[in-house]
């Protein structure tokens, strides 16, 4: 064997690379983009929190509730931006946004309480709490949230 077929390289098949095909086509869905984007929200998050606090000496209270609403802010617009591509108005989306945000808060707190409540360490809890929200919210956040209400244009449909 010789040239790609030996070396691992991927192998042209008429124009169309097979392997950055599949990978392409999994960058490319909304899904993946969404949790990478969860993945930078909650490392911007806990950077900010521990920047603040435990670099600054901003009292937690005030450093946690900074570094979670520069998150929150950060992870919409990345999302309409890159995950969902949308460009319907931004405020009706924010607002639809802000309340699924507080909605997951509440469930995120009864969800933490009632897990620990039936013996799980808090941390194991809110594990458990992060993944079920994490599905629902893209879910919601595809269908509802960022989902462009605007006719396509002649260029988008053909």
């Amino acid at each position: 064997m010789s040239g790609p077929e030996r070396s691992g390289m991927s192998v042209e098949v008429g124009s169309v690379d097979v392997r950055r095909g599949r990978i392409g086509a999994v960058v490319e869905h909304s899904a993946f983009r969404y949790l990478v984007i969860g993945v930078l929200s909650a490392a911007a998050d806990f950077g900010l929190l521990y920047g603040l606090h435990g670099g600054l000496g901003v009292p937690v209270g005030i450093a946690a509730f900074i570094a979670v609403t520069l998150a929150f802010f950060c992870n919409f617009a990345l999302n309409r931006i890159w995950s969902f591509r949308s460009q319907a108005p931004v405020v009706g989306q924010f607002g639809k946004y802000f309340f699924l945000g507080c909605v997951n808060w509440v469930l995120t707190a009864i969800l933490v309480t009632a897990f620990t409540a039936m013996g799980l360490n808090y941390l194991i809890a809110k594990a458990i709490a992060l993944v079920l929200t994490t599905g629902s919210n893209y879910m919601l956040y595809r269908l509802w949230v960022f989902k462009d209400r605007r006719p396509a244009t002649p260029a988008e449909v053909g």
